[in-house]
């Protein structure tokens, strides 16, 4: 007869016999321990993971190449078949990118109104002031390309 851990129980079981079989499930408890550890291990988890990714990329990337081929001749053969549906849809993918172009032109330009309205007279001022700091400026770079050109080969940056 066996007990419930699965050591047959002759009545007058041996102290060796009970030590040999607690080594026995302590040495399987060991390997499943282990096996187990190894399976949720970050590491070999991650590896697991990368590995599947790869092949799936491989196998996607294998599959794109060899359907790439067929899908351009079917596209292509359909092309020539109907060529009125692509001209509508160039046609129309070219209006839609006039009519964005022109309401970008026109938002624009209505920006630039109400900025000009806002301002009102202080944009000639700023724009005259602008103007005669510009002109100190290049009046500056001027004297002194005169200043390094009159001190010859001594003056150095």
């Amino acid at each position: 007869m066996k007990d419930s851990v699965g050591a047959q129980n002759t009545g007058g079981s041996s102290a060796e016999q009970l030590h040999t079989d607690i080594e026995e499930t302590r040495a399987d408890l060991g390997e499943d321990v282990a096996a187990l550890s190894e399976r949720v291990n970050p590491r070999t988890r991650m590896s697991r993971a990368v590995g599947t990714a790869r092949g799936n990329v491989v196998s996607a990337t294998s599959r794109a190449r060899q359907a790439a081929p067929r899908t351009a001749r079917q596209a292509g053969q359909t092309v020539r078949d109907h060529p009125a549906p692509l001209a509508a849809g160039a046609l129309a993918l070219a209006g839609a990118a006039a009519t964005a172009l022109f309401a970008r032109r026109r938002a624009a330009k209505a920006r630039a109104a109400r900025r000009r309205a806002v301002a009102g007279p202080w944009s000639a001022l700023a724009g005259a002031v602008a103007s005669a700091l510009l002109a100190r400026r290049g009046a500056d770079k001027a004297r002194t390309a005169r200043t390094r050109a009159a001190a010859g080969p001594w003056f150095r940056r």
